[in-house]
């Protein structure tokens, strides 16, 4: 999973789902998604009206292929902004160090999906989920 760089987010609002592209980087033990958002977005925005998101890391090469060599995992959970602490800013940058001004900037939030559950699809129809405790 920390091998890809990119994930789909999905926040929810009254008028429904909204989705974003995010850059994202794992805890160790797969228990927290972190990533950085604009304070002034409708995803923020979403994120503290209602906790609740999902995120979805793939794996795809939009080929003929995907259909049984993808693999796509969906992380569920609540979201919180959590503080920019010297070990996030380590994890986070190690991953992604083009992003340094972006993570250190004052109008940016790190968020932390707390990952309730995974739901890992590979060869197309292979579904399964895995709680996490």
């Amino acid at each position: 999973m920390n091998v890809q760089k990119l994930a789909v987010l999905a926040t929810f609002h009254e008028d429904g789902p909204y989705t974003n592209l995010v850059a994202f980087v794992a805890s160790n033990d797969l228990k927290h998604i972190f990533f950085v958002t604009p304070v002034s977005t409708r995803k923020y925005s979403y994120l503290n009206t209602s906790r609740k998101a999902s995120m979805m890391i793939d794996n795809r090469s939009n080929s003929e292929n995907d259909f049984k060599d993808a693999m796509a995992v969906n992380a569920s959970g609540a979201v919180t902004e959590v503080e920019k602490t010297d070990e996030l800013r380590k994890l986070y940058l190690a991953k992604h160090p083009y992003l340094r001004d972006f993570f250190q900037s004052p109008s940016s939030a790190l968020m932390r999906l707390e990952v309730k559950s995974y739901i890992v699809a590979s060869s197309f129809q292979n579904v399964v989920e895995m709680t996490v405790t």
